[in-house]
C-alpha cells in the first residue's frame, strides 16, 4: 500500500520525507558493495562473511531502497514476514540492525548529519529486528509495526549507530548513563526517575553522530570552528530525539547537559534551577567520566584529582547538590562502606 502523504511510516512514528528517502536510497545504491561488505564482516554475526549473510543483506537493501523510493513500507514488511524462519531469526535480525547502523554512520560521514535519516534508521532497525525475532519458535504471522518497538530497542539502535562511528563515544555514553542513574538514586529519586536519568545519560551524546570524525578523534586542541561543531551535538541530539515518540521526553535533558549553574554553558545559557535536574546530573556524570578517561589528546586524570575538580567547581559549573551526590557515589562514607561490606560488597 503506497502512502498517500509525503512521509514513510507515519503510523509507527518512523517518518522520513520522500525527498530525504530518495536521497538515502540513492546513497545506499551508490555504496551498496562497501556497505554489504562491512555488514557481513561484523563479528556480531553468527557466521561473519558467509554467502548466506551476503545474500540476505543484499535482499534487505533491495527492499529498503524500494521502501524509501516509493514510500511503500510493505516492500520491507511483507518481505520480512515471508523471510521469517525460526532457525535464521537471530542472524537475520542482527543483519538488519548492523545494516541500519552501518548505513547511518556512513551516510553521516559522507553526506553530513540528518536527524531525519538517523532517527528513521534507528526506529526502522528496531521494528524489523523485533519483527524477525517475534517469529522465532512459532509460525509466521503478520505483525503491526506500531506494537513492535520499545524504548530500550530504539536506544539500542541509536547506540549501534554511535558505535559504528566511534566505539569510545559509545562506551562513554554507557558509563555516563550508569553514573547518572547512581547519582539519581543517591539523591533520593524513585526508581522511575533513576531509570529516566540513566536513559538520558546514555543518550546524552547521541548528537555526536553528526560530529565529523576528524574532530571527534583529533589528537590535539580544537580550534574555534571545531569547537562550534563539537558543541552543536547537544542541540542536534535533542532535535533527533524529538522526532522519536518514545524518546521525546528526554530531549530537554540532552539539550541542556552542557549548561552551567552560573549561566555560562551552552546552547541556551540557562542558569540555576532553570536547567532540568536530569541535565544537571548528566553534566556531573559526563564531566567526571571524561576526566578519568583516556582521550586522543590526553591521559586519564587520577580519580582523586577529578574529585578535587568537582569540588572546586561545585556551585559555578555544576550543581553543588549533584556534586555532593556524585562524591557520595565515588567516596561513600565509612558507615555506607561498612553497610556494603556487611551486605557482601553490594
Amino acid at each position: 500500500m503506497v502512502q498517500r502523504d509525503t512521509e514513510v511510516g507515519q503510523m509507527s512514528g518512523t517518518t522520513i520525507t520522500r525527498d530525504a528517502g530518495c536521497r538515502l536510497a540513492s546513497y545506499i545504491e551508490d555504496r551498496r558493495r562497501d556497505l554489504v561488505a562491512t555488514v557481513i564482516r561484523s563479528a556480531a554475526l553468527p557466521r561473519p562473511g558467509s554467502i548466506a549473510a551476503a545474500v540476505f543483506a543484499n535482499a534487505f537493501f533491495d527492499r529498503l531502497c524500494q521502501e524509501l523510493e516509493v514510500g511503500d513500507r510493505d516492500a520491507v514488511d511483507i518481505w520480512a514476514d515471508a523471510e521469517s524462519d525460526p532457525d535464521e531469526a537471530f542472524e537475520h535480525a542482527r543483519i538488519v540492525v548492523i545494516a541500519c547502523a552501518t548505513i547511518s554512520g556512513a551516510y553521516v560521514a559522507d553526506c553530513g548529519h540528518s536527524d531525519e535519516v538517523v532517527s528513521y534508521l534507528a526506529l526502522r532497525s528496531s521494528e524489523l529486528e523485533k519483527r524477525f525475532r517475534s517469529e522465532r519458535g512459532g509460525p509466521a504471522k503478520v505483525v503491526e509495526n506500531v506494537r513492535l518497538v520499545s524504548r530500550d530497542e530504539v536506544v539500542g539502535s541509536l547506540l549501534s549507530a554511535i558505535e559504528a562511528r566511534d566505539s569510545n563515544t559509545c562506551e562513554h555514553s554507557r558509563a555516563v548513563g550508569m553514573w547518572s542513574g547512581r547519582i539519581a538514586k543517591t539523591m533520593g529519586m524513585n526508581a522511575e526517575q533513576q531509570a529516566f536519568a540513566a536513559l538520558a545519560g546514555t543518550l546524552h551524546d547521541v548528537g555526536k553522530i553528526a560530529t565529523p570524525l576528524e574532530i571527534l578523534l583529533k589528537a590535539g586542541p580544537l580550534d574555534s570552528e571545531e569547537w562550534a561543531s563539537m558543541r552543536a551535538h547537544s542541540r542536534i541530539g535533542a532535535k533527533m530525539l524529538e522526532r522519536i515518540p518514545s524518546l521525546r521526553d528526554i530531549a530537554p535533558a540532552v539539550r541542556a547537559h552542557h549548561e552551567r549553574i552560573d549561566g555560562k554553558g551552552y546552547p541556551d545559557g540557562l542558569a540555576g534551577d532553570s536547567i532540568p535536574i536530569v541535565a544537571r546530573i548528566i553534566g556531573v556524570a559526563d564531566s567526571f567520566h571524561a576526566m578519568i578517561s583516556k582521550r586522543p589528546y590526553r591521559l586519564p586524570m587520577p580519580v582523586p584529582q577529578a574529585i578535587d575538580e568537582l569540588r572546586a567547581c561545585a556551585g559555578t559549573q555544576w550543581d553543588a547538590a549533584v556534586v555532593n551526590a556524585m562524591l557520595d557515589v565515588v567516596q561513600p562514607s565509612s558507615a555506607v562502606r561498612a553497610l556494603r561490606a556487611a551486605q557482601g560488597g553490594r
